[in-house]
């Protein structure tokens, strides 16, 4: 018997993600047979029902980097799970007894649990960043040997943490914001998703208020929804006066933000093109289908912006990404509007 199966719970499956917490989710909607369709939701169509996708920028002269990206919603897990009507519940605490509580029941029960584990903590990976917003799925507890089995979406096997390790990722205080020992408690019973016309309502809902009507930031550098890209496009040629030095350290951070981290590739965009394609086809809607044409322009614009920021030559890179600025901001503008569009004929259903 190998390590995965003899460490994997029954009807689990683990595959590897574009981005964790959506990749570690739709393991997890599939062990839990939730699906629209015969076979399991794709990637994509799990992030894209959360609604997470997002835009915050933070511009400052004076740090390094100068300019730092997000392109997603903190709240992707519980937010997704209400959306498709799933019954779960999201726990934080600060106290690392009482989440060792719920996550060692949730194990001696032979249940899979999602839980958010800063991976620059987790000892079976090496020189990853900081993100406290890293979803793994915790499979198995060996008490004996001190060692909780996981699987994470950067590796397609069961991968062996400490327990001592797991604890202080999950209790990280890095970027971008403290990790509370984040849990996803899935009820073990039979469920039955949403109407898919009200989840797909509900996720798009999500994305416009978020990106059109966003809350008033909390840091007076930092702008988000549309209003980040269209600081971002007005910062974009004056950037080598405000970084100085730091030009280049400012692009490779935002590389590593687009496309390195994580992200799918394309600051979550591929993602969320995917699930507007899964969504066009589900409910056969021109709507979404014309917004999933959009979304891939602006994937392929932010893939290629991180590819046009390469090279040793910070100066040339900052021009030829220049263009590419001006592009992703129209679409991201575009985007938005086709989603519009779509509720404009569907609307959301107020909670």
């Amino acid at each position: 018997m190998s390590v995965s199966s003899s460490v994997t719970p029954p009807g689990f499956r683990h595959r590897v993600a574009a981005h964790a917490a959506s990749g570690a989710m739709r393991d997890l909607l599939e062990h839990h047979r939730l699906s629209y369709v015969p076979e399991p939701l794709s990637e994509g169509a799990v992030f894209g029902f959360s609604g997470a996708l997002d835009l915050r920028v933070r511009i400052a002269g004076a740090a390094v980097p100068a300019i730092d990206l997000d392109g997603r919603a903190p709240t992707l897990e519980p937010e997704l799970c209400r959306h498709l009507g799933i019954d779960a519940r999201w726990h934080t605490t600060a106290n690392p007894a009482a989440a060792w509580a719920v996550l060692g029941a949730e194990l001696a029960a032979g249940r899979p649990t999602l839980v958010r584990a800063d991976p620059a903590v987790l000892d079976y990976r090496d020189g990853a960043h900081h993100d406290t917003r890293h979803a793994i799925v915790a499979m198995a507890h060996d008490e004996e040997a001190a060692i909780v089995w996981v699987a994470d979406g950067a590796f397609p096997e069961p991968q062996a943490c400490s327990t001592r390790s797991l604890a202080a990722a999950r209790a990280s205080q890095a970027w971008p914001e403290p990790a509370r020992h984040g849990l996803l408690q899935i009820t073990d019973q039979a469920q039955r998703l949403a109407d898919p016309r009200v989840a797909v309502a509900a996720a798009l809902d999500r994305v416009v208020r978020a990106m059109r009507h966003p809350p008033r930031p909390d840091h007076p550098h930092v702008r988000t929804g549309l209003g980040a890209v269209d600081a971002l496009a007005a910062a974009w040629p004056g950037l080598p006066a405000v970084a100085g030095s730091g030009l280049g350290a400012t692009l490779a951070a935002l590389r590593h933000r687009i496309r390195d981290g994580g992200s799918g590739g394309a600051l979550y965009r591929s993602l969320q093109a995917r699930f507007l394609h899964d969504a066009a086809a589900l409910l056969g809607s021109p709507q979404l289908g014309q917004a999933a044409l959009v979304c891939d322009d602006l994937a392929d614009g932010w893939r290629t912006l991180a590819a046009a920021i390469e090279g040793e030559d910070a100066a040339l890179a900052h021009r030829v990404g220049g263009p590419w600025i001006g592009r992703i901001c129209a679409l991201e503008h575009q985007h938005v509007a086709a989603l519009e569009e779509h509720l404009r004929i569907h609307p959301a259903v107020a909670a």
